[in-house]
């Protein structure tokens, strides 16, 4: 058997016959060589495994493992049981690395042992073009103790996309793996737990990945995530030993609640406006502290009082126009 490699690259894959091409060639630019290339074709009806059996059979350091379809969660555990590299990079299978991303995540860990979580600035992509980077240079950046940030990320969003991380492989031996019986937030659960056991981020301004952002159904895909950041808040709300995260497990949970039943009202501003009103104020009963959802019930539920339905109106027009941001 070869030397172990430092770097065990893990990429599940669904049906990627169109894209993993691309994804693994930016693997192969890489300026860092010493890696291992994981890539669990889970099920897969197309051509992906075939894509993958080429770079495998031309390049050493790719390997295919093939199995029934499951989901993300356990092909990336099948992926890491067979990884043996002393850390674990994150990739799926629609996003590019750029050359400089594994070298400069080593250098992370190298400039500071204490990191366990260290992570890159990254572009939302549309296949075509790079727009401005994920995070401005007038943004504040996230590193150290991020646990609190973590823990609240369902505000703001989490700090780097799965094909910006890269973790100590160790990890897992005390945390677990990725949760099977999540759809979706997998990767959120996974951080929340190494919250639990102590987080040290590190990161870089560089934007190293391009994260492909794929068009489709907003709504449904929201209803989904927030449902699923529900899930994944209550789960670790009932597991945390840490008194310092509790309170803000409450607060994050409350907000995820608010924007469940938000969502719940995007489903229906068009098909039974009738309805909004109620699932608005439950929204605003939820996290009281937006009172800008409390004023939106108002002017909805009492239109006669506040300028007729020429106001319903009007701010029916406002929340479709806020519900399409999402």
């Amino acid at each position: 058997m070869s030397p172990a490699p430092l770097v065990s690259v893990v990429i599940p894959a669904f049906n990627s016959a169109g894209v993993i091409e691309q994804t693994l060639q930016s693997v192969q630019a890489q300026t860092f060589k010493n890696f291992e290339v994981i890539v669990v074709d889970d099920g897969s009806t197309d051509s992906t495994a075939a894509t993958v059996q080429r770079f495998c059979s031309v390049d050493l350091r790719f390997i295919l493992i093939t199995q029934p379809h499951s989901d993300v969660s356990v092909a990336r555990n099948t992926a890491i049981a067979h990884a043996r590299g002393e850390f674990i990079a994150f990739l799926d299978a629609d996003d590019i690395w750029l050359p400089e991303k594994l070298a400069r995540q080593i250098e992370l860990f190298r400039e500071d042992p204490r990191a366990n979580f260290t992570f890159t600035n990254f572009y939302m992509w549309n296949g075509h073009c790079d727009p401005s980077p994920w995070y401005r240079d007038n943004q504040p950046f996230p590193e150290g103790d991020m646990s609190h940030e973590i823990v609240f990320s369902v505000s703001h969003g989490c700090a780097a996309s799965m094909s910006t991380a890269m973790v100590r492989r160790e990890i897992f031996h005390t945390i677990g793996l990725f949760d099977p019986e999540l759809m979706m937030g997998e990767d959120w659960d996974l951080w929340l737990r190494l919250a639990e056991r102590g987080l040290c981020v590190r990161g870089t301004r560089e934007p190293l990945v391009r994260y492909r952002r794929w068009s489709g159904s907003k709504s449904n895909q929201k209803l989904k995530m927030v449902e699923a950041n529900v899930r994944v808040l209550e789960k670790n709300f009932r597991t945390t030993r840490r008194p310092g995260l509790r309170p803000l497990y409450k607060r994050s949970l409350a907000l995820a609640r608010l924007k469940l039943e938000l969502a719940r009202a995007r489903q229906l501003i068009e098909t039974r406006p009738d309805a909004v009103p109620a699932a608005i104020w439950r929204a605003w009963r939820l996290y009281p502290r937006q009172l800008k959802w409390l004023m939106r019930f108002v002017l909805l539920s009492w239109p006669k009082i506040l300028g007729g339905r020429m106001t319903e109106r009007i701010v029916h027009r406002k929340l479709i126009q806020k519900f399409q941001k999402w």
